[in-house]
């Protein structure tokens, strides 16, 4: 009988894991989550068969628990400028970047609205914090056992990648190679995501964001992580910075016009529905009050519905208020109400 299928993706964060995991959840049908820790009882409790995404270096104690509990790990790589202009955009809709790596190097606060061009997002990418983030990656990279995947092989054939992953994982179950990777398509996750996480989706989105003074100021504190990961940086030399200014702005720009439209239109929504029950109220709150006009006495089980209503709905207890002080009183036999 073979072993669970228990994969951990362990990677730099935005370089492709998310994609990866769900493409690997849905071709081998088996729960997919992602986690920033696990601790001993997370760990006893993940599922017999599990995709396992996490951020980590690769340290002893964590090599262990992989071990342990029966995980083979795949390592996604990215080129590391299109990783970095992928966290500046996560940044505007998500805060849980700070988890990463348990917040080693610092974090995005000081590029949270940051344009690729700025001098707060060009010493990030060449400071600590992208450092830690940027190294995940090529230290699991081409280690035994570590199974490496390219974002730019699986947006190029994303299926010749699955196939590639089957030679160690097996067959797919229940459906073929083509059906997994078209319910996993980008624009098929980026309709179903909350906060923007399958963004564009286009190797060398970079070249197009980073004139080549900044593009080569970055490349030359992320030399190592190129070279691990067998990249090169070769900034389009016509790009001017305008040009480069307008593209992330004509990106990002109607992007968030976009969310605020949604958002707004949820609001509404809400304040709809929240009307539209204060409606609701106010009109059995009229028909109790004509019922008190019929009776001066209350008893038993309208008399605690009474009290009830006052106690949930303030605005009503007015109304009846004011019927009760026509003269009428409710009592029960064993309880009184009283404003």
């Amino acid at each position: 009988m073979a072993d669970p299928l228990r994969i951990a993706v362990v990677s730099t964060p935005r370089a492709g894991n998310t994609w990866v995991r769900h493409l690997l959840g849905t071709a081998y049908q088996v729960p997919h989550f992602a986690r920033h820790v696990l601790s001993d009882d997370d760990w006893a409790g993940l599922p017999p068969e599990v995709v396992l995404q996490i951020h980590w270096r690769r340290e002893p104690a964590f090599e262990a628990k992989l071990a342990e509990h029966g995980f083979r790990v795949v390592t996604v790589a990215r080129h590391p400028l299109d990783v970095l202009v992928s966290i500046l955009h996560f940044c505007i809709y998500e805060s849980e970047s700070e988890h990463w790596l348990g917040g080693a190097g610092g974090s995005e606060a000081d590029i949270y609205a940051a344009m690729p061009r700025s001098r707060s997002f060009v010493e990030y990418a060449a400071g600590p914090r992208a450092a830690e983030l940027l190294a995940v990656t090529p230290d699991w990279w081409g280690r035994p056992g570590v199974l490496g995947v390219r974002y730019e092989d699986c947006v190029r054939a994303a299926e010749a990648e699955l196939a590639r992953l089957e030679a160690a994982f097996g067959p797919v179950r229940g459906g073929s190679r083509a059906a997994a990777v078209e319910a996993c398509s980008l624009a098929r996750l980026r309709r179903a995501a909350t906060n923007s996480h399958f963004w564009q989706g286009q190797p060398g989105l970079w070249r197009h964001l980073l004139p080549a003074a900044e593009a080569n100021e970055i490349a030359v504190a992320l030399a190592p992580v190129v070279r691990a990961l067998d990249y090169t940086c070769d900034p389009d030399l016509a790009l001017d910075a305008r040009t480069a200014d307008g593209n992330w702005v004509r990106l990002v720009g109607d992007e968030i016009k976009q969310a605020l439209r949604r958002s707004m239109e949820a609001h509404r929504a809400e304040l709809k529905a929240r009307q539209d029950r204060i409606d609701e109220v106010e009109r059995h709150c009229g028909e109790l009050e004509a019922r008190l006009r019929e009776s001066v006495t209350l008893s038993g089980p309208l008399a605690r519905a009474v009290k009830r209503l006052w106690n949930r709905h303030p605005r009503a207890a007015g109304i009846v208020r004011r019927a009760l002080g026509k003269g009428a009183q409710t009592r029960d036999t064993r309880h009184e109400t009283r404003e």
